[in-house]
This record gives C-alpha cells, sequence and structure tokens, in this order.
C-alpha cells in the first residue's frame, strides 16, 4: 500500500443539497487553473458533480452518511481518490445531513488526517432559512452555518440578505468563495 503524498489542501462544502450548492461546486469547479488537478468527493448522493469529470478533475462518490454510518467509506474514498489522481487540491461536498462536528473529527482521524488538511469549510445557504424546512433541518443548517469559515450564497444581495436575516456575519458570494480558495496555495505538483 503507497503512503498518501503531502498534505492535500481541502475545501469542505456543507448545506442543504439543491440547486445553489451544484451551481457552487460547478462554479469552484469550472475555476480550476488549467494546470492544477483537482479532486472531488461527492459524498452528497452523486447529485454534486459527476458530469465534472475530466483529466484534471477526478471525481469520486462516497455514499452513506459521512458522520456516522458511511464514516468508513468516506475516509476510504478520500484515500483511494487521492492514491489514484495525486490531486493537489481536493473538494469534499458532503451530505446535506452532515452533522459538522461529527465530519470534522471523521476527517481529523489518523491516518487520513496525515494526507489531507480542511483549509476551508463552507457551508452553501440559499439568502434565507427556508421556513419550509422542519425544525430539524434548520437548526441543522444553522449548526453547518456556524461551524464553517463562511457561509456560500449565490451572489452579494444574497449573501447580505442572509446576514441580515439569521445574522451570518461571514456570508459571502459565490464568486467571493471561489476567489478565497484560489488564493490558497495548492499542493505542489
Amino acid at each position: 500500500m503507497h503512503p498518501l503524498p503531502a498534505r492535500v489542501p481541502v475545501c469542505l462544502v456543507t448545506g442543504a443539497s439543491g440547486p445553489v450548492r451544484h451551481d457552487f461546486i460547478r462554479a469552484l469547479a469550472a475555476a480550476r487553473p488549467a494546470d492544477e488537478r483537482w479532486a472531488l468527493l461527492d459524498n452528497d448522493a452523486g447529485n454534486s458533480a459527476h458530469d465534472l469529470a475530466n483529466a484534471r478533475l477526478a471525481v469520486a462518490a462516497s455514499i452513506g452518511c459521512a458522520c456516522c454510518t458511511g464514516q468508513v467509506a468516506l475516509q476510504a474514498g478520500i484515500v483511494r481518490l487521492i492514491r489514484q489522481s495525486r490531486p493537489q487540491r481536493l473538494i469534499i461536498a458532503a451530505d446535506g445531513a452532515a452533522e459538522p462536528a461529527a465530519l470534522e473529527r471523521a476527517l481529523r482521524q489518523a491516518p487520513l488526517a496525515r494526507g489531507i488538511v480542511v483549509t476551508h469549510r463552507l457551508c452553501v445557504a440559499a439568502s434565507q432559512l427556508p421556513d419550509a424546512l422542519p425544525q430539524s433541518a434548520q437548526e441543522l443548517l444553522q449548526r453547518q452555518m456556524a461551524a464553517a469559515d463562511h457561509v456560500v450564497c449565490g451572489n452579494a444581495a444574497a449573501a447580505a440578505a442572509l446576514s441580515t436575516a439569521c445574522g451570518a456575519q461571514h456570508a459571502i458570494s459565490v464568486a467571493e468563495a471561489i476567489r478565497l480558495v484560489l488564493a490558497s496555495p495548492a499542493l505542489s505538483a
């Protein structure tokens, strides 16, 4: 068994599944510099970006709840994807039901923690919390937003609306989130 390469920077994407999140992941993948190899681990039931797979963006799926029953599958999927594709950056699209604290614990377990470093925790949200969601889902989204470095909204106006609606002071637009991820160094080739 080959060891993992140097620590790969990880962009962890949480938030309710749906078109806003899917569009963000597509936009982030499209912004990948031409000279970098990225990988996407889709733990969102295959909804995130399988259509994006190409020679410079390896895509794999991990089934099961990333924070409990599917933790081992998530970890094995990450290791397999890193070993096979040798990415310079890894995007993990976690299931919308993932508990942020348990997900972080899963990503910090050895030997996985020796191969990755979570550099960005992004929670994708609409401009306001949907009232139609059950209370438990709204509370989970609140926990995901609180655990995130930034809450990503479709545009600057949506980010401002979310900040006003629920106090998400760290809400940013998709464009700002992409700039933030690209500004951090990728693993050297």
